[in-house]
């Protein structure tokens, strides 16, 4: 029901862009328009949303489909659908510069469900929301408030007087801060006609990140959904004075906007958010993950089961988190509740982990067995430089190097110099294990050789290795996919270099716990590979989070390869033994 839904939201979209295109119709007229259509037949006696209105628009058949399509849905759902419309209006270029994503009702349910849950009274407190969107958020949450009161025996008029003094949102979109206050009216419809007043609810249009420090420390529940995207160096310099005690090289946005609603709370105060699972794992939320454990109590993490249709127009691993603001800076690691969550809100409880409070990644279980696993593996304090390899990232930006490439072996060997090199390709890494490499040229015309001007260029790997896949993801069979690189490449032509989606574990030393064969079926076992999944929060295979990877002691694996276990087995008995 739920992907039939979004396939009759994207054609009408789809339609109503078409529509304004054409028409030359600004987004904010097809929204306004729509808008009001709906009003007049489900919320009369409310006043104007403020957004333009075309009443020849208004009997276009598309948008009447739209309003049709929006009105058999519970209001949430519906506001969902109609935010998600003004983003596909404003066109994918803007949609994506402003992160203008929503969060799926279910999962705010699921969220304000886990707030009551952990002793949050929808009445007492007050709630904020930093990127209020399309009032995701805020519209459940007045509405939450409005049946406690109801059921205190609250008026109309007091309801609405609660709602807006205790409710408070802001965005630096115009239209959307327009459109929130509007759900508002729309939540609290009958309170409004019953009451005769028009509320004034606090949804300001602003950057939060600029606007709301001088609230540091002042308010009891922050709900976020924040958004998501790389920085610009310029955004970093804008915002580094606030926010330097997280800001590490090019962070992503969404950073700055957790740490901002941790900032916003009082002690004791609790923030909820929906985030990508990056900040779990990634080297560049390192500052960030040190400063949420010394800052507050992670309560409990929800790891959403499925990336797929989370988002409109977005593949995204995604969180749920709740953390309580609390002076933890004397502890090393804290505890948090783990639950897995489908995409209609329903979870299930997988156990607990320990979370470091060094930087390091947070290892997250994903299903009930993880939790043993990590259990298990927590005691390893064997890395891959125990084993006698360093990582490090294939070389060759295959749009920007402009270093000379050949197509093939023998072009190769025609050139001057002699100090081509072969060039290998995450394609080249097949899912069996075995390394698809013979200097003929390629069927999709990759490039096969490279001159780096000499071989003992220090992008050349010149020493035995193994080469893996550096983006993949949890829908694969396999997250460390791997392969040992023939020593002929090395006697034949002292090296090779990587494409920039390989990783590269090279030899350091001259006995390695194992050579590049074996370490690379090391690596997809279902022990190890299962264990990155859970300390891995994006597509990429770091070489942050490789680095901190678990290995099976060596003496532990040895004993067990000899009474003639493979090497699964072995992996598992030295790791759970």
């Amino acid at each position: 029901m739920a992907l039939l839904k979004k396939t009759r939201f994207q054609r009408l979209a789809h339609s109503l862009c078409k529509i304004a295109q054409d028409r030359q119709i600004t987004p904010e007229t097809v929204i306004g328009t729509a808008l009001a259509s709906w009003c007049s037949q489900s919320f009369s006696g409310l006043p104007k949303s403020g957004l333009p209105v075309s009443v020849t628009l208004q009997h276009d058949p598309i948008v009447v489909a739209f309003v049709d399509f929006v009105m058999v849905n519970e209001l949430q759902e519906a506001t969902y659908w109609f935010s998600s419309l003004y983003a596909q209006l404003i066109g994918e270029k803007k949609r994506k510069k402003l992160a203008m994503f929503f969060t799926p009702p279910s999962l705010t349910k699921r969220l304000l469900d886990d707030l009551e849950n952990s002793g949050v009274d929808f009445v007492s407190r007050s709630f904020c929301d930093p990127a209020c969107g399309g009032a995701a958020f805020l519209t459940p949450i007045a509405m939450r408030m409005r049946d406690a009161l109801h059921s205190k025996g609250a008026t109309p008029e007091q309801v609405l007087q609660h709602v807006q003094a205790h409710l408070f949102g802001i965005d630096k979109n115009e239209t959307l801060c327009k459109l929130s206050q509007h759900f508002l009216l729309m939540a609290l419809h009958n309170e409004v006609v019953d009451a005769e007043i028009v509320p004034q609810f606090q949804v300001l249009w602003d950057d939060s990140l600029q606007q709301m420090p001088n609230l540091a420390g002042k308010l009891d529940v922050v709900v976020c959904n924040p958004p998501f995207r790389k920085m610009s160096a310029d955004e970093v310099r804008e915002y580094f004075d606030e926010f330097s005690d997280i800001i590490e090289a090019q962070p992503n946005l969404y950073a700055l906007f957790i740490a901002l609603c941790v900032k916003l709370l009082a002690p004791g105060g609790t923030c909820a958010l929906v985030t990508p699972t990056s900040y779990l794992s990634g080297r560049y939320f390192s500052k960030l993950r040190t400063y949420l454990m010394t800052q507050t109590r992670v309560l409990s993490i929800g790891m959403v089961s499925d990336r797929q249709g989370v988002f409109i127009d977005v593949e995204q691993e995604t969180a749920l988190t709740l953390a309580r603001r609390e002076d933890n800076r004397h502890m090393h690691l804290t505890v948090a509740e783990v639950s897995v969550v489908s995409r209609d809100g329903s979870y299930k409880d997988v156990g607990q982990c320990s979370l470091p409070n060094s930087g390091l990644v947070w290892p997250i279980p994903r299903t009930e067995s993880d939790v043993l696993l990590l259990r298990s593996t927590s005691k390893s304090k064997i890395f891959l430089e125990d084993y006698g390899y360093t990582v490090r990232i294939g070389a060759f930006v295959w749009n920007r190097d402009t270093r000379p490439t050949y197509p093939s072996a023998k072009s190769a060997a025609r050139a001057n110099g002699g100090t081509a090199i072969p060039l290998l390709w995450s394609s080249d890494i097949a899912a069996d294990g075995s390394l698809r490499f013979d200097g003929l040229s390629s069927v999709n015309k990759e490039p096969r050789f490279v001159d780096f001007g000499s071989k003992l260029h220090r992008s050349v790997v010149r020493f035995p290795s193994v080469i893996l896949q550096r983006v993949t993801s949890n829908d694969q069979p396999r997250r460390l996919i791997a392969a040992a690189v023939p020593e002929n490449i090395f006697d034949s032509y002292g090296g090779f270099v990587g494409e920039n989606h390989t990783v590269i574990l090279e030899q350091v030393v001259p006995e390695p716990v194992l050579p590049p064969a074996q370490l690379a079926k090391l690596l997809g076992t279902p022990t190890v590979d299962r264990y990155f999944r859970c300390i891995s929060g994006a597509t990429n295979v770091s070489a942050f989070e490789l680095k901190q990877l678990r290995l099976p002691d060596p003496d532990r694996l040895k004993k067990y390869l000899a009474q003639g276990h493979d090497i699964a087995e072995a992996a598992r008995r030295a790791l759970y033994d």
